[in-house]
């Protein structure tokens, strides 16, 4: 019996197995890989829990697929090919080698977002700095990491860029999302909070979601977004009842100063 280093070496090897009615074809699996009848059986018990559909993207003799033929394509591409595809096969794989491969494939869309989120920031940074592109509010939440929700589209136009980085921003959409409309709602019944209030009834200041930087960007980012009136400002900001670093919430947006390209 091998040893479990040994299976997955065979199973990095063969991953795939070719599947009549639903029985492995052994000895077209011995021909083609040239194992032994009794290595192949083996492999093939335990790749046998889980059943999944891929796309031949490479010729391979007797049909048997390879880690280095499709191992590198990300899931919807393979979705997207499988329409234009006849020759699919039914393959059989161990439930961790699906889970391994999927996990690869995720991480590795994971860092690819991120990079097209960083290119999509500075892009528009630099849009809103040197050709005054977009409005103060939806430039300072890309520049500071606040999810930009008042610009959320609704499906009857095309999304705004930072609508598909959800993930990505530091201060979650979630988060903006609820601390606005409490806001929204205190401002409504003239019951609007001081600073520390507003601090206080979202965790306090070190709250990992919700503190104070949090609440610090999002208020000023709805500032700069031209929501709410004087009113709500003044309260939120009464003396002695806010941090130092809130009394610059309302101040206006100095492009060339205020935008730092180097802050990710």
């Amino acid at each position: 019996m091998m040893n479990k280093s040994q299976i997955a070496f065979y199973r990095k090897t063969l991953i795939a197995i070719l599947i009549d009615s639903g029985i492995a074809r052994v000895p077209l699996l011995v021909e083609a890989t040239g194992m032994g009848r009794r290595t192949v059986q083996e492999v093939i018990n335990n790749m046998s829990d889980i059943s999944i559909t891929c796309l031949r993207t490479g010729s391979t003799k007797s049909g048997y697929y390879y880690i280095s033929d499709w191992g590198v394509l990300d899931k919807n591409k393979i979705k997207n090919q499988l329409k234009h595809i006849n020759d699919v096969l039914e393959c059989c794989l161990s439930k961790q080698l699906i889970l391994d491969l999927l996990e690869d494939i995720s991480m590795s869309e994971q860092r690819i977002m991120q990079a097209l989120f960083n290119q999509q920031r500075l892009q528009i940074m630099g849009l809103g700095v040197h050709h005054n592109e977009y409005d103060d509010g939806y430039l300072y939440a890309w520049e500071s990491g606040v999810y930009p929700w008042f610009s959320d589209t609704d499906g009857s136009v095309n999304q705004m860029p930072h609508e598909c980085y959800a993930e990505f921003f530091k201060v979650k959409k979630e988060t903006v999302q609820n601390v606005l409309n409490y806001l929204d709602e205190k401002w409504l019944a003239k019951d609007i909070p001081t600073f520390y209030e507003l601090e206080e009834r979202f965790g306090g200041k070190w709250d990992e979601e919700n503190g104070r930087i949090a609440l610090l960007v999002i208020c000023r980012y709805a500032f700069l977004s031209r929501r709410f009136d004087k009113t709500l400002w003044d309260k939120l900001l009464k003396p002695m009842q806010h941090p130092s670093e809130a009394s610059s919430i309302c101040s206006p947006l100095k492009r060339d100063s205020d935008i730092y390209f180097m802050t990710i």
